[in-house]
């Protein structure tokens, strides 16, 4: 009778600490996190005015799939979290439909990125959790470039400028341990109030473009 008794409390307290275990691993853990990001941005383009602006460019001008990352750090709430990054761009122009050997056209976009974020977090499940947030920040812009039209003129600019950026985000977290987190995410960012000066069949001219991109990256949480 004693020794059932003995065994009945070991497994009672053995099923306690197993309890105790499992509820600590299902709350989210909290504190400062770094993250890194990495992948491709897939539809880039930005846009003119073309109306108050005539050139030879179009209203919009595509660029080729590019590369895009950032790293910074963070602090994890529990369901939010605040986040600071310094990040990457880069698209060459796509030159299909807008230049030929007759008609020439380059051009390419590289962008350095200081953006301040926030993410919620959705609890639908422990080891897949979606999230939705967004951030502003500013970017360092340096582009260029250039058209001839078919009407033999050309327009042209190149420079380098800050630009007021944000971006909206949404992706799922995959928890693979306590406190690391896989991501695979999209993000749709805007950046504004750039200017360039430029040229449109000589005449000396400021574009002010708005750039657009569409990117999707795969990314690691930790908190330390």
């Amino acid at each position: 009778m004693t020794r059932f008794v003995f065994a009945s409390l070991i497994a009672l307290g053995a099923a306690a600490s197993l309890s105790s275990v499992a509820q600590a691993q299902d709350e989210p853990a909290r504190g400062i996190y770094a993250v890194a990001r990495a992948g491709a941005s897939v539809n880039s383009e930005q846009k003119f005015d073309v109306d108050s602006l005539p050139s030879q460019f179009d209203d919009k001008t595509k660029y080729k799939t590019g590369l895009t990352g950032e790293i910074g750090g963070g602090y994890d709430f529990g369901m939010f979290r605040v986040e600071q990054t310094i990040g990457y761009n880069g698209n060459s122009l796509n030159l299909k439909d807008l230049g030929t050997d007759n008609l020439p056209a380059s051009g390419r976009t590289r962008s350095y990125n200081v953006s301040v974020s926030g993410y919620v977090d959705i609890p639908l499940h422990a080891v897949f959790v979606p999230y939705l947030g967004g951030g502003i920040g500013a970017s360092r812009v340096d582009a260029n470039l250039s058209r001839t039209g078919a009407n033999g003129l050309s327009s042209s600019y190149a420079g380098k400028d800050w630009g007021m950026t944000w971006h909206g985000d949404a992706g799922i977290g995959i928890n693979v341990a306590p406190k690391t987190t896989i991501e695979v995410g999209g993000r749709y960012s805007q950046t504004s109030k750039l200017a360039f000066d430029g040229q449109d069949a000589g005449a000396a001219t400021r574009y002010e473009p708005k750039l657009r991109t569409l990117s999707g990256t795969i990314g690691v949480r930790h908190i330390f």
